[in-house]
């Protein structure tokens, strides 16, 4: 199963979970540590990156 990678400036949602599902696949983050608080606050701090930086460049490209 191929799935299209999203990119943070058009999904941040979808690109913020999708890191976290990799991350968990690598084996960096695991949902049997600790109770689901933790995934969830750093998808949450992944999609508030994601947005910031996707307002960002909406500013910036509405500037030039």
């Amino acid at each position: 199963m191929t799935t299209e990678i999203s990119h943070p400036a058009s999904s941040p949602k979808q690109a913020a979970l999708q890191l976290v599902i990799e991350l968990v696949r690598a084996g960096k983050l695991s949902p049997m540590q600790g109770d689901a608080a933790n995934m969830i606050s750093i998808y949450e701090q992944f999609k508030a990156h994601f947005e910031a930086d996707k307002h960002k460049h909406a500013s910036d490209s509405a500037i030039s």
